[in-house]
């Protein structure tokens, strides 16, 4: 298992938070999930053989959130 902090720009509560995190632990390969509001990022425990960085980075653009690593 690999560890990775995303940044992200767009959230402004908790639901936010938890769309994140909601988003990012139904991906196949991800692991432990913490998403922080205070730190506009989210530290991601995932396996580099099932999911790479792109696939999460484009989870949350999905959700209309800017995210670089």
């Amino acid at each position: 298992m690999k560890n990775i902090t995303i940044k992200i720009k767009g959230m402004g509560c908790q639901n936010c938070v938890n769309a994140v995190t909601e988003s990012l632990t139904e991906l196949e390969g991800v692991g432990k999930v913490n998403v922080s509001l205070e730190k506009e990022s989210a530290e991601v425990e995932f396996d580099e053989s099932k999911i790479n960085v792109s696939k999460m980075i484009e989870a949350i653009k999905e959700l209309e959130y800017e995210a670089s690593v």
